[in-house]
């Protein structure tokens, strides 16, 4: 059978392709282009409308290039999100959820679906991505992906440290720990986050660990040990942790679970105990009822954290949450607020980075640049780029030039 895979979305939907390409190249398939193929898989992210617009489009794109009798599966969230949407295009598409034993059902491999130590196809060999559950505890009011994957289902540590073997043995030296939600892995089987990590690095060599993103909610009960966990060489230093909105009312109606002072006194203590932390947040701007107020308090709280990154979202209505009854924001109102935090949030990246010229350290080398040049990864995770070839290497730099989102840095002599 000839196959095309293409996928998008998040670290779990870019594991979830990874995957998917390891079955069928296992159950014999043989990898073509679009045009060729007889089945055409693409791995969807529907999280945001602009990104369920572009999936929609690129759906078009392959039902115009693809054979008369080549079949066209799309996976991943947009069918349980959006089917509808989807259907619009060609009712005779096959929508199959996020879910791999699903997949496998449909093609009858004997595989009964996703293991974290199954084998995988990374287009980057020395980065592994290891999902480590699906679905969340959450219930955010304009989250559509809980509708998508569900409720949270942890994996078994043995499993994923077995993934983690796995792909270390395969030549990978950067392992991105992944899921709807890091911070609350093993609620539901008790563990968590901190003890998985434990026993990861039970496994011998040089290698580097990155955790996804976490709810802060879930974190703040276990910062004190995850703190110390970080300090580990093998640890990245760096978290992701969406704070959304430094409202407290905005935060209440989209049912976040903690408030903004919460968060603040949590970034303060990982600063305090961990050296050079980077911290990654999210902020949603124009989420309804949103009034100028809350807006200046979500300036404030960035001003105030000053995270090295901030993923700036104008708010829309997805299908089928709650937050899609409430009053709107008017449009124009969104735009100019994410044009002022977008603004803010690189100013914030581009002084902390400058802090780092001069810096000497040790960085690992996982891809190539843009421009012929090659990325390497600081122990804090932020991106050094060098102009000699050292991929799979650890090599000692010299930061020399500071940018909103990356370094440039010269090997240390």
């Amino acid at each position: 059978m000839k196959v095309y895979v293409e996928g998008y979305g998040c670290s779990l939907n870019q594991a979830d392709t990874a995957a998917i390409k390891a079955l069928l190249k296992k159950n014999g398939c043989e990898f073509v282009n679009a045009e060729k193929a007889d089945i055409i898989i693409i791995n969807t992210c529907a999280v945001k409308t602009p990104t369920e617009n572009k999936m929609l489009r690129r759906i078009k794109e392959l039902e115009a290039i693809k054979k008369k009798e080549a079949k066209i599966i799309v996976f991943g969230c947009l069918p349980k999100i959006h089917p509808e949407a989807v259907r619009k295009i060609d009712k005779s598409v096959i929508l199959i959820g996020p879910k791999l034993e699903d997949l496998c059902r449909f093609f009858g491999f004997a595989e009964k679906g996703f293991s974290p130590n199954m084998d995988m196809e990374y287009e980057n060999k020395l980065v592994a991505t290891i999902p480590i559950a699906r679905g969340c505890l959450g219930d955010c009011t304009y989250c559509c992906v809980k509708n998508a994957r569900g409720k949270l289902k942890s994996y078994k540590v043995n499993e994923i440290k077995d993934g983690v073997r796995k792909a270390l043995q395969k030549g990978a030296k950067e392992i991105r720990l992944t899921a709807q939600d890091v911070g609350c892995y093993g609620f539901d089987i008790g563990t968590n986050i901190v003890e998985l990590l434990g026993y990861v690095l039970e496994i011998e060599g040089e290698y580097r660990i990155r955790l996804g993103m976490m709810n802060p909610a879930h974190v703040i009960d276990i910062k004190k040990d995850l703190a110390d966990m970080l300090r580990e060489e093998r640890v990245y230093r760096f978290l992701h942790l969406p704070v959304q909105s430094g409202s407290n009312k905005i935060l209440k109606l989209m049912n976040r679970a903690y408030s903004a002072e919460d968060f603040i006194k949590l970034v303060e203590f990982l600063k305090n105990k961990v050296r050079d932390i980077t911290i990654a947040t999210d902020i949603i701007v124009g989420f309804p009822y949103e009034e100028e107020e809350d807006f200046r308090r979500t300036v404030e709280l960035l001003e105030t954290v000053k995270p090295d990154i901030t993923n700036v979202s104008k708010y829309g209505v997805r299908p089928r949450t709650l937050a899609a009854k409430f009053k709107q924001v008017d449009p124009k109102i969104k735009k100019f607020r994410s044009s002022v935090v977008s603004k803010l949030a690189l100013r914030l990246s581009y002084e902390n980075n400058k802090m780092l010229v001069g810096r000497k350290g040790k960085i690992l080398v996982v891809e190539k640049g843009c421009k012929g040049n090659f990325v390497g990864r600081m122990q804090n995770y932020k991106p050094v780029v060098i102009r000699e070839n050292r991929i799979g290497e650890f090599v000692g730099v010299e930061i020399v030039e500071a940018h909103p989102c990356y370094l440039e840095g010269v090997l240390a002599t």
